[in-house]
């Protein structure tokens, strides 16, 4: 399932926003911001190494959870009226409720 739901993602990224870990030189200040970084390098990490693979609904939680936490790290950090975060909005229209 996790692996589903990250390819899905993935695919609707367009702008390969959210793929992977956000750079000083791309956001300067942005770990300042937001003390719990997450995006979908770091969300495949966790399928690979079994951090989704408890019973199911904790696990289908987790995910969700962490693709919660890339969509509000993404609010933190950016303008309410920007682009990134209407992707990040549009992503999370996409994203399977538990």
């Amino acid at each position: 399932v996790a692996t589903a739901v990250l390819e899905k993602m993935t695919k609707h990224d367009r702008y390969n926003v959210f793929a992977e870990a956000v750079t000083e030189e791309e956001a300067p200040g942005y770990y300042d911001v937001v003390k719990n970084p997450m995006d979908f390098s770091k969300i495949t990490e966790k399928i690979e190494n079994g951090e989704y693979d408890d019973d199911g609904s904790k696990a289908v939680s987790s995910l969700y959870e962490d693709f919660l936490l890339v969509f509000d790290n993404c609010d933190l950090y950016n303008d309410e009226e920007g682009e990134v975060v209407e992707e990040a909005a549009r992503l999370l229209g996409l994203l399977p409720e538990t």
